[in-house]
């Protein structure tokens, strides 16, 4: 009971004042049996909402690669027939792969990527399960994706680059997190990752204070100048495609496909 009231409470504290404009998008982009991936669920605040707004006949699909968050899913979620944990990694293949985990318990920059440990904080590796965007939607038998929300800190653009059949597939709305900070010096990595998308006919805005902004507007001088101020950081990206139909969308909710 005490983990459900916190996960409650973190929900609402991620709608009404951490992401606000990101959940109104996804709320918007949600219909009653919407089938949803939560790439890097964490502890669970998109998870809460997303799949509420999928019911009813929804499906949502939450990949966790820390193992004691994703034991934690797994526990709060047991009884809801809608939603499915995986724990694991996301990346570019399937098999294994070392999360590297900065402190002593759960921490936002848990990653795939390499860590230097140069800050002095203590980093843990953990060989978790990684799984592909295919092998999701495979073993989980889908057979649509509507939204991809993805937060994996730094290894977005070789989830997607593996994942382009999915995105072709199903052309599902994206919410992906991009910072320039997790990545090498020199990169680009908003720029790699928007020509994924573009490629494939998607199109791109940023959120911004709180708006969203055309993605050929970004800057990282200006959008993501400063991260300790989370209002005018923009690492949030919104990827749409003008071909994807929602639930029942084909023929205005009533033939089969409604159902």
């Amino acid at each position: 009971m005490i983990q459900k009231l916190r996960l409650i409470q973190r929900a609402h504290r991620y709608r009404n004042r951490h992401d606000p404009a990101e959940l109104e998008a996804i709320r918007r982009a949600l219909r009653p049996g919407c089938t949803v991936l939560d790439i890097g669920a964490h502890k669970g605040a998109y998870t809460y909402w997303m799949s509420r707004w999928a019911r009813p006949n929804g499906r949502l699909v939450a990949i966790e690669p820390q193992p004691e968050l994703a034991s934690r899913l797994k526990s709060l979620y047991a009884s809801a027939r809608d939603i499915s944990v995986m724990h694991g990694a996301v990346g570019s293949s399937v098999g294994s792969i070392t999360l590297h985990i900065p402190g002593e318990g759960p921490s936002h920059g848990a990653t795939i990527r390499e860590l230097d440990g140069s800050s002095g904080v203590t980093i843990r590796d953990v060989e978790v399960p990684c799984f592909t965007l295919d092998s999701i939607v495979s073993e989980q038998r889908l057979d649509r994706v509507d939204l991809i929300k993805c937060d994996t800190e730094g290894a977005e653009r070789e989830i997607f680059a593996a994942g382009t059949e999915v995105l072709r597939r199903f052309t599902p709305t994206v919410l992906v997190e991009c910072e320039k900070r997790h990545s090498e010096e020199g990169s680009d990595p908003v720029g790699e990752l928007w020509a994924i998308f573009r490629e494939l006919g998607y199109e791109g805005r940023c959120f911004y204070a709180g708006q969203m902004i055309p993605i050929d507007e970004f800057d990282y001088g200006i959008h993501q100048s400063d991260p300790g101020h989370k209002q005018t950081y923009g690492n949030n990206f919104f990827f749409t495609h003008p071909e994807h139909k929602l639930p029942g969308a084909c023929c205005g909710g009533g033939c089969a496909c409604a159902r």
